[in-house]
């Protein structure tokens, strides 16, 4: 039996990845196809993301209160109760109205849109899902916002103070 000269170097090991998962932002993943919904969930867990998969609308409200995902990713349809009434039920719970809401789905008709973001969907994303338009979009509802007063360079660099206005000082 060999003994180790850190034994605690395993628990500070899980502690540091614990600590950086803490991190992660979490999605729910609301689809009622399996192979979308596994597809959907290696590619946001392969860019860093957290995932909770579900392909019933109902369990999607019930994942929704209990884990407060930072994003809902919701198609329109599904087995049990329409994506949009799912959506309009979320939006009108205080505990779950402010997590934003992205529409995928294959309903890509005249008005769908509309619809879509009507019923409380934050944005839309026809099927079949362009993967940069996808990440692009995720990423715009979770990204951290630049501090006020900065802008957004085109090669996504914040530039501090650079938005032109008047900066406050203590004087003032």
């Amino acid at each position: 039996m060999s003994t180790s000269k850190y034994p605690d170097a395993a628990e500070r090991t899980k502690t540091l990845e614990h600590r950086g998962n803490a991190k992660r932002k979490r999605i729910l993943i609301v689809e009622d196809n399996q192979i979308g919904l596994k597809l959907l969930s290696q590619l946001l867990r392969v860019h860093g993301y957290e995932t909770l998969d579900t392909t019933k609308g109902l369990e999607a409200i019930s994942l929704a209160r209990d884990y407060r995902p930072d994003l809902i990713l919701m198609d329109i349809r599904l087995p049990d109760i329409s994506g949009l009434e799912v959506t309009r039920l979320l939006k009108q719970d205080h505990q779950t109205k402010c997590i934003p809401i992205i529409a995928v789905t294959a309903f890509a008709m005249l008005g769908d849109e509309a619809k879509a973001l009507e019923s409380g969907c934050d944005a839309y994303i026809a099927k079949p899902v362009i993967i940069a338009n996808l990440l692009r979009t995720v990423d715009s509802f979770l990204s951290p916002l630049p501090p006020i007063g900065s802008a957004v360079m085109p090669s996504g660099e914040v530039e501090p103070g650079s938005a032109g206005s008047p900066s406050l000082s203590p004087s003032q």
